[in-house]
C-alpha cells in the first residue's frame, strides 16, 4: 500500500447499532442522505443501469436496493430512471426496519422497503432484473461480500451495481473535517471516519467480485468511488 492507501481497519458503525437512539438515528440518516445527494449517489446508478436497460430491452424494471437504509436513494433512483424513460419498481431493503421506518416518516410516504438480512432476502432467483446498492460493501469481509455477491448474481435477472467509495487519505481528510461543519451528529462524523477506513480499493473489489461472479467489473467513479457490477449468467 502506498502512503496515501493505509491499510483496511476493519470495525462495526455506530448507525449499525439496533439500541442506537430514535433521534441519533434520524439525525444520521440525514446526513446521509446529504452524503448522497453530494456526492451524487442515485445519479451514477442511474447513469450505469439507463445503459444496460437499453442494452437488454428493459422497459419497465424491477429493482432491489440492498442495504438501503432509509431508501434515500431508493426513492431517488426510481425518480431519475422515470424521467429518463424507464419507470422503475423500486424495493429498498434493510435489515434494520427502523430505518426504514424514519425514511417513511422523513419523506412521508410509503415507499416499498422489505425488512431482510442481506445474507438471507426473501426473494427466489431470477425475481427482480438487478439489484443495487449504495456504501453497503465496505461493511463486510472480503468472504461476506463474496457471498454477498454470489447470492445477488442468482437473484438479479441482469446483473447488479454496487456503487462504494475508496479507501484513501484524501477522503479521510475531507470527511474529517467537513463533517465537523456539516453533519448534524457527531455519529454521523465517527461513522464516515470508519467507512473510509474500511473501505476496499477498486483492485480489492475487483478480486473479491471477479471470484465470486466472473466477469463482474469495476468502474472508477469520480470521486473516490467505484462501482462493481455484473453481468446476468
Amino acid at each position: 500500500m502506498s502512503f496515501l492507501v493505509p491499510p483496511r481497519r476493519p470495525s462495526q458503525e455506530i448507525l449499525d447499532d439496533p439500541n442506537i437512539s430514535a433521534e441519533e438515528m434520524r439525525r444520521s440518516l440525514e446526513d446521509l442522505s446529504l452524503v448522497n445527494r453530494w456526492w451524487g449517489s442515485a445519479r451514477a446508478l442511474e447513469g450505469f443501469l439507463v445503459g444496460e436497460m437499453r442494452r437488454k430491452g428493459v422497459r419497465r424494471p424491477v429493482l432491489l436496493d440492498v442495504g438501503a437504509g432509509s431508501a434515500d436513494v431508493s426513492r431517488r433512483l426510481a425518480l431519475s430512471l422515470a424521467r429518463a424513460g424507464h419507470p422503475a419498481t423500486v424495493f429498498a431493503s434493510d435489515v434494520q426496519w427502523r430505518h426504514l421506518v424514519a425514511g417513511r416518516r422523513m419523506a412521508r410516504d410509503s415507499f416499498p422497503g422489505v425488512c431482510a438480512d442481506a445474507f438471507a432476502l426473501p426473494f427466489p432467483e431470477g425475481s427482480v432484473d438487478w439489484i443495487v446498492s449504495t456504501l453497503f460493501f465496505h461493511h463486510f469481509s472480503p468472504t461476506e461480500n463474496a457471498r454477498l455477491l454470489a447470492s445477488f448474481a442468482r437473484i438479479a435477472r441482469h446483473g447488479f451495481a454496487i456503487l462504494d467509495l475508496t479507501r484513501h487519505r484524501i477522503p479521510l481528510g475531507l470527511i474529517s473535517v467537513a463533517g465537523r461543519l456539516l453533519f448534524k451528529t457527531r455519529v454521523s462524523l465517527l461513522d464516515g471516519i470508519s467507512s473510509v477506513q474500511q473501505a476496499y480499493t477498486p483492485e480489492e473489489a475487483r478480486r473479491i467480485a471477479r471470484d465470486a461472479v466472473p466477469g463482474s467489473e469495476v468502474e472508477r467513479i469520480f470521486p473516490f468511488r467505484f462501482l462493481v457490477s455484473a453481468p446476468s449468467a
